[in-house]
């Protein structure tokens, strides 16, 4: 009996609403595009947060290989439950990414929002092969006097305190020494060159050192290997303790047209920095920024802008009590702070570290980013890669410098030991200069240890 009341009870609770009024569908307004998946050819897929930018616009990084077919691309959007898509290709068909896509997003109050999204493929391995290597008794290094590398037209320029040589970018064999007609240095205070650089439009930047507070430099450039050089600027160094300047020369952008000449502050966390427009100063006197960082740098102090511009970000090197270390370091330049900053080599991982790391420069093959850097100490060194784009794009998501790493194969130093003949490298000084490829998909990579020889790499996007 109670089963029957029950029964009754249901019915009539059905009946009682089955009486009330359905409740009305409120639409969910908005024509917004909250969300992208992108699947590749190959059916990878992967999916984006996305806020668009005041004009509408969505930029997109996917990773993938070089060959990508950008014609056979496929998409989804996430968007209001009653909006609809308006686009010439349906969604999940093959859609034309090497140019600009224009969907529209209807609301369900009809009004329409039309977004352009841009897609570039970020390759994610590189094919790196050796061109040649050579000792440096077969270059003509003597002891302790062969500092930095440049890469001009097609041609490796290699420093010595004494001169300037340039041999053949694709064997090494020997083709001339540069200019030094009209050059002033010995009537200076310290009287030779310690380092030297190229441009990424293969122009030669020189100057002597200052090592005291009060002496002089004098900055020289080249148009290439075989002209002469021409005064770029001069300057007195300031009173800042422990001071010195000339050890690591930068420029970015090419000094015909528009480019920065960087000069890093020894023992000092200092930058000096001149603008040149069409081969002039735009003012002798340099800009002075100084950066927050919580080390002092050494003496072998570099800066490396990842672009040209007056408050372009950069990395530098890092050192403990003096001591260069293997670290990167991220730096905003607009606050002058660091973005991100790994902690020195870890020892027991890769089984044990050399040490100093000063010796690097960076790369960005169509939005591949790489530092090829020389890990070394006064007896070997090593070639490294390490990979920087995750990092610069979203920081916190990296654990620890072994996050970065690329390549770094152990007991590389025995495939290229130091020249017997030049003896061991007690200041550990070397360089490393990249001049990546109009088209940005490769990159020539020089690497010069001081008592060792040169090794020049070709690196090409996959």
């Amino acid at each position: 009996m109670k089963n029957i009341f029950k029964v009754i009870g249901i019915l009539v609770l059905a009946l009682a609403f089955s009486c009330e009024k359905a409740e009305e569908l409120i639409p969910t307004l908005g024509n917004e595009i909250t969300g992208i998946r992108i699947m590749l050819p190959n059916d990878s897929n992967t999916d984006f947060a996305v806020t668009p930018n005041e004009n509408n616009e969505i930029y997109l990084e996917v990773d993938g290989a070089r060959n990508t077919d950008l014609t056979k691309i496929r998409m989804s959007v996430s968007i209001p439950n009653n909006a609809t898509v308006e686009s010439e290709v349906p969604l999940g068909e093959y859609m034309d990414f090497s140019q600009p896509v224009t969907i529209g997003i209807i609301g369900a109050d009809g009004e329409k929002r039309t977004y352009t999204i841009k897609l570039k493929i970020i390759p994610t391995a590189i094919k790196v092969s050796e061109l040649w290597k050579k000792t440096g008794s077969e270059l003509g290094f003597s002891a302790h006097n062969n500092g930095a590398i440049g890469i001009s037209g097609n041609y490796i320029v290699v420093h010595d305190r004494s001169g300037f040589s340039y041999f053949n970018l694709t064997d090494g064999a020997k083709a001339g020494n540069m200019s030094w007609e009209g050059i002033d240095w010995q009537d200076l205070g310290f009287k030779m060159p310690l380092h030297m650089t190229t441009d990424d439009a293969g122009n030669i930047a020189s100057c002597n050192a200052a090592t005291a507070v009060g002496q002089e430099i004098h900055m020289f450039w080249w148009k290439g290997v075989t002209a002469k050089p021409e005064l770029l600027f001069k300057y007195v160094l300031e009173n800042m303790p422990g001071a010195q300047i000339g050890r690591k020369i930068y420029v970015k952008g090419d000094l015909t047209q528009h480019a920065f000449v960087y000069l890093a502050v020894s023992n000092n966390n200092t930058i000096l920095r001149w603008e040149v427009r069409d081969g002039r100063t735009v003012s002798e006197t340099p800009k002075k920024i100084d950066f927050d960082i919580d080390y002092t740098m050494g003496v072998q102090a570099k800066v490396v802008p990842i672009e040209l511009g007056e408050n372009t970000n950069y990395f530098i090197n890092r050192f403990v009590n003096g001591v260069a270390q293997v670290a990167i370091t991220y730096m905003d330049g607009v606050t002058n702070t660091p973005i991100y900053e790994s902690e020195h080599h870890i020892q027991d991982v890769f089984h044990q570290w050399l040490g100093g790391g000063h010796a690097f420069d960076y790369a960005d093959m169509n939005g591949a980013r790489y530092i090829f850097l020389i890990e070394q100490n006064a007896s070997s060194w090593m070639r490294e890669i390490f990979t920087v784009r995750a990092m610069m794009k979203d920081p916190s998501s990296i654990n620890n410098i072994t996050s970065l790493i690329h390549t770094r194969v152990w007991n590389d130093w025995e495939k290229f030991p130091l020249d017997p003949s030049l003896g061991s490298n007690g200041n550990s000084t070397g360089e490393v200069k990249i001049l990546v490829a109009p088209d940005g998909n490769s990159c020539t990579v020089a690497f010069l240890c001081t008592n060792s020889g040169v090794i020049v790499w070709n690196v090409e996007l996959e």
